[in-house]
């Protein structure tokens, strides 16, 4: 059911499709330079270079975040030297520079989203970071979560395999899931089960058994907390004969992997979330099985089963197109992308995400976030709609617009570099010109329509502010809530 798209298919609607999809969208720009390479070199620019080095990763003051994690360690050793007033006064100072370094690295990584050069890997980071949700609040160290993005985005567009046995390893996941407290003759299952439920195989495809064998073969994983190193303590890991899924043997971690990636569930599991996050809910069996037999067959390399996705049909088809409700991270990086503004940082960036629902680094549960509807109700569709008049109109909604501009936190959207001069004054021309921005489809006549008579109705403060009034106004849509 996984049929290859035809070249004769390839519109500028599909490159805006497969731009919204496999990274953040794009502007008309961008659109128009991915439709003349075709759909072949097309994705395969997306995708890039698979073999390329990882880019150098640096955020503003996270060098410090080690030192704060030690004093912190410190500050509570210090029995003798401070009061208790003093060790809790230090370590709440820690806490909050903690809390600014959290916010320099939400700020970063939604820039880097908004780079085009960077967006597909970056989407595939965030995919990754909602599969294998971790957060910060249990974490309690931003360096520990910062490693773990940084692991996810090496293995972003490589190989499932490598992934998990690095997730395994990583702290951050460690301390999350209770690993590195678990020993021999008393083994912690809460990694074994999630491993097994939420990561690999799904629901259904295990025992109670598994879980506690695989629990066992997983002792001894420890990490150095002054170098976040991983470690293996033989002393802890219990090495006696185990059974898991059918096989018998005296198993480590790795071994367990090996035998869940072996399973056709694992294929099928991730082959499933994969076409969800990119393309549509409740896709098809027979979908699912052709994208889990190229996993199989590339050994779990990742980037065969982005590419046939991506040629698909089926992955422009009516069921993907417009089909999904934008994530809050994809609403912010797509919307200031698209009218080319830079997206907000910092607190305004926190206090937006955390009225949106997704709080980047500090997903709701092990579980991630369910996403698509859930991103939606009175709440959020407010605040969305005031995230989107902030970035056109500086004195409408002044709790957004107001810290916007007095935080320096967002660009204004520059009207004559989006809409060229020559075209602001044809009502036609300009809706069109929009709708190409915004939607990247064509709309039907009666919503073409609705937008000029907008567009006609008398205003008194001028060209500029009408056609501010305009952009917010089909940002307001439901049309708009979709990608």
């Amino acid at each position: 059911m996984l049929t290859q798209a035809s070249p004769q298919s390839w519109t500028l609607s599909h490159a805006a499709h497969l731009l919204s999809r496999a990274a953040f969208g794009g502007t008309p720009t961008e659109i128009e330079a991915l439709h003349a390479l075709g759909r072949q070199a097309a994705i395969e620019q997306l995708l890039g270079d698979a073999a390329a080095p990882p880019p150098t990763i640096k955020v503003p003051k996270f060098e410090n975040s080690d030192a704060l994690v030690l004093a912190k360690l410190n500050i509570r050793k210090q029995k003798d030297d401070l009061t208790p007033d003093q060790r809790r006064e230090k370590i709440r100072e820690i806490q909050q520079q903690q809390v600014a370094i959290l916010r320099d690295m939400r700020t970063w990584w939604i820039q880097r989203m908004a780079n085009p050069t960077f967006a597909p890997v970056e989407k595939a980071t965030l995919f990754w970071h909602g599969h294998f949700a971790t957060s910060v609040r249990k974490v309690r160290d931003p360096s520990l979560m910062w490693r773990q993005n940084g692991t996810l985005r090496i293995h972003a567009l490589g190989n499932f395999g490598s992934l998990v046995k690095a997730m395994s390893r990583d702290p951050a996941m460690m301390i999350w899931l209770d690993l590195q407290n678990s020993r021999k003759g008393a083994p912690n299952e809460n990694w074994a089960r999630e491993l097994m439920e939420l990561f690999t195989l799904g629901i259904g495809h295990y025992t109670e058994a598994d879980i506690k064998n695989c629990a066992q073969a997983f002792t001894g994983y420890r990490f150095n907390r002054q170098t976040a190193t991983f470690r293996f303590v033989p002393s802890q890991h219990d090495d006696m004969e185990k059974t898991f899924i059918g096989r018998k043997g005296r198993f480590a971690g790795d071994h367990i992997i090996d035998i869940i990636l072996a399973q056709p569930a694992c294929a099928e599991f991730i082959a499933e979330k994969l076409w969800m996050f990119y393309a549509y809910e409740n896709p098809e069996p027979g979908i699912v099985k052709a994208l889990a037999q190229i996993l199989r067959e590339n050994k779990y390399e990742l980037r065969p089963a982005f590419e046939a996705m991506f040629r698909s049909e089926q992955f422009y088809g009516d069921k993907a197109i417009r089909s999904q409700i934008k994530s809050p991270t994809q609403l912010i990086v797509s919307t200031c992308h698209s009218v080319e503004c830079k997206p907000p940082h910092g607190f305004i960036l926190h206090h937006v995400m955390t009225g949106l629902g997704q709080v980047l680094f500090a997903p709701p549960n092990v579980k991630g976030w369910d996403g698509n509807r859930a991103w939606i109700n009175t709440a959020t569709i407010a605040l969305r709609n005031r995230l989107t008049d902030a970035l056109l109109l500086d004195n409408r909604n002044p709790d957004v617009a107001g810290k916007l501009a007095s935080k320096g936190a967002a660009s204004r959207v520059n009207i004559d570099s989006i809409i060229p001069k020559r075209i602001q004054t044809d009502p036609k021309l300009l809706v069109d010109a929009l709708t190409f921005r915004i939607f990247q489809i064509k709309l039907p006549p009666e919503a073409r329509n609705e937008f000029l008579d907008y567009w006609n109705t008398p205003r008194p403060d001028g060209k500029e502010r009408t056609i501010r009034d305009l952009i917010a106004h089909m940002m307001r849509t439901p049309l708009f809530q979709l990608c």
